[in-house]
Formats: C-alpha cells, sequence, structure tokens
C-alpha cells in the first residue's frame, strides 16, 4: 500500500511539474522577458495575454500567489470597454512574497524585498524592503540583510531537514524557542524544481 502511495505522489508531481513547464513556456513564447536563475512558484500568475510587457531580471523569485497584471481593467465599464496597458520591470535580485500583487506601470529594485500580502501600485527604488497596501518602503535592503546576518549568530537555528521530521518534541522545542525570540532555519538552497535557469 505504501508504494501505491508513493508511486501516486510521484504521479500527481511529474504532472504537476508538466502543467507548470507548459504555462511558462506559454507566457515566454508571449514576451515574457526572464532573466537566470529564476523562481515562480506554480500558484504565481503572469498576466498572460500581455507577457511582453513584463520583464523579470536574474535572481528574482516569486512566492505562491504573487499576480502580476499589466492590464487595468477597472475602467471597462466606464469608459465603453477601455482597459489600460502598464509595463512592468522587476530588475535583478528581488523577493516577491506570498499574494504580492503587482500592478501595471511599475519597476521595481534592483535588490528589493517585497513583504507578502503587499500592494505595488508605484515604482519601489533599489536597495528597499516594502510592505503594505501600497506597499511603501520600511526599511534599506542591505540593512535588512545585516539585521539577519547578526541575529542567525545570536538567535538559535536549526537544520531545514529537521523539519520533515514527525517528532513532537522537537516541534515543542520550536514552538517554545518561538514564543520568546526568533528561531531560523538553515540547509534549503533555495532550489525549487520551480527554479528556471
Amino acid at each position: 500500500m505504501n508504494l501505491i502511495i508513493k508511486l501516486l505522489r510521484i504521479i500527481n508531481f511529474s504532472i504537476k511539474q508538466w502543467k507548470y513547464q507548459n504555462k511558462i513556456k506559454r507566457i515566454i513564447n508571449n514576451g515574457l522577458k526572464l532573466g537566470k536563475n529564476v523562481t515562480i512558484m506554480p500558484g504565481a500568475t503572469i498576466d498572460e495575454r500581455y507577457a511582453y510587457l513584463i520583464s523579470i531580471g536574474d535572481n528574482c523569485s516569486l512566492s505562491n500567489g504573487v499576480v502580476i497584471l499589466a492590464h487595468d481593467a477597472t475602467t471597462f465599464k466606464f469608459t465603453d470597454g477601455y482597459a489600460r496597458l502598464g509595463k512592468i520591470e522587476i530588475k535583478d535580485n528581488c523577493f516577491i512574497g506570498t499574494n504580492v500583487i503587482i500592478l501595471p506601470g511599475v519597476t521595481i529594485g534592483p535588490n528589493v524585498l517585497i513583504t507578502a500580502g503587499s500592494v505595488v501600485n508605484r515604482d519601489i527604488p533599489p536597495n528597499s524592503c516594502v510592505a503594505g497596501v501600497p506597499a511603501r518602503v520600511y526599511q534599506k535592503f542591505d540593512e535588512f540583510i545585516e539585521q539577519h546576518k547578526k541575529a542567525t549568530n545570536e538567535c538559535p537555528s536549526f537544520d531545514f531537514h529537521e523539519f520533515n521530521s514527525p517528532d513532537i518534541k522537537f516541534k515543542n522545542e520550536i514552538l517554545n524557542l518561538i514564543e520568546s525570540r526568533n528561531i531560523y532555519v538553515k540547509g534549503f538552497d533555495g532550489k525549487f524544481p520551480w527554479t528556471i535557469t
């Protein structure tokens, strides 16, 4: 029975990967400009019809739920069917968090971190960390990275692979530690089957 379940999981994952690769090919064929080492999670949505208006630079990551819209149809009903179009340029070394919405006509980065749930409706300057609706700068990118590098030396950290363990004792240890401070996980290389090189 376990062998059948494993086989079904492998088949399911293969189908998901095939669908994902076809989706990315369609978007690229419609003009998406894509840099090297870009991770686009399967749950991200890129405006397929207007993909030729979108460019994503090297070393960028788009989390699940990210929506990139190169068109704005809010005017459609009120202007006899007109929708606004706008270019979107995501420059090198950007991380776009879960459920971020990027609206038409913006340039982001380089070196930008956008936190989960933000709405980007204007240009984001280089070397910035932004959050909110609408997204606003809350910290310089370099300062954010230094702050967390320092914290990784001061706070508890665990190996990424330990989190796959069903060990209740380990999970309780994490729960107790996280009540009073940040903890970090190390060992995941950030490469997904969804990373396009």
